[in-house]
């Protein structure tokens, strides 16, 4: 997969509300808030058993996160630290967030899907239920008691250049399903393919 271009991870990754204006028109089957299911023959060991939700899909390109592939937990204060914030007192004690692996693009960033009932000054809804903040502007609140009730921390991310995720739909490299923030927030990482394709089929 190849970055998409420069004014979609400004949308996307930058989390500027000026510049989410300029985001291109939608094309006309916009996968946004769909999620890709890897096809069981899907070549690119990277994303065998993947399940990804699409954040983003535009005449520019598309982004979206792999949320099912967990990795370290670490506690919520060695990740403060790393984006240097530091826990108030009586905060925070022996929380631990779960990072995922969102994808093979720009590794080292990190992106914060959460339930939409929260809001930092920079969070953009992607669509009813589910919006994406910067941790900056959220590990704080999570310390405290204030943040959002359902989070999915994610290192990287899956893009597409204009065009390309059409071309790998077209060869059935993928399936799109809509499904909600259950599959998306759900603590059943290993069963969330398996469930995915089940839906797929459903929608057939």
């Amino acid at each position: 997969m190849r970055h998409p271009t420069t004014i979609l991870i400004a949308v996307l990754l930058a989390l500027a509300p000026a510049a989410a204006a300029q985001e291109s028109t939608p094309p006309a089957t916009s996968l946004k808030g769909k999620f890709l299911v890897a096809d069981p023959s899907m070549p690119d060991p990277r994303f065998a058993g993947t399940v990804i939700f699409m954040i983003a899909h535009s005449n520019e390109g598309a982004v979206g996160i792999v949320i099912n592939r967990p990795g370290a937990r670490r506690p919520l204060a060695d990740l403060m630290r790393a984006f240097g914030l530091a826990l108030r007192e009586g905060t925070g004690a022996g929380v631990e967030l779960d990072l995922y692996w969102g994808g093979p693009v720009e590794g080292d960033r990190v992106l914060l899907l959460h339930s939409d009932e929260f809001k930092a000054p920079s969070t953009l809804a992607v669509v009813p239920g589910v919006a994406l903040s910067p941790p900056k502007e959220a590990l704080a609140d999570i310390a405290e008691g204030r943040g959002p009730k359902r989070v999915l921390l994610a290192i990287g991310y899956s893009g597409w250049a204009p065009g390309q995720l059409e071309r790998e739909l077209d060869r059935k490299g993928w399936a799109v399903i809509g499904a909600g923030a259950e599959l998306l927030f759900g603590p059943d990482h290993a069963g969330k393919w398996e469930q995915a394709w089940k839906m797929r089929a459903q929608e057939l």
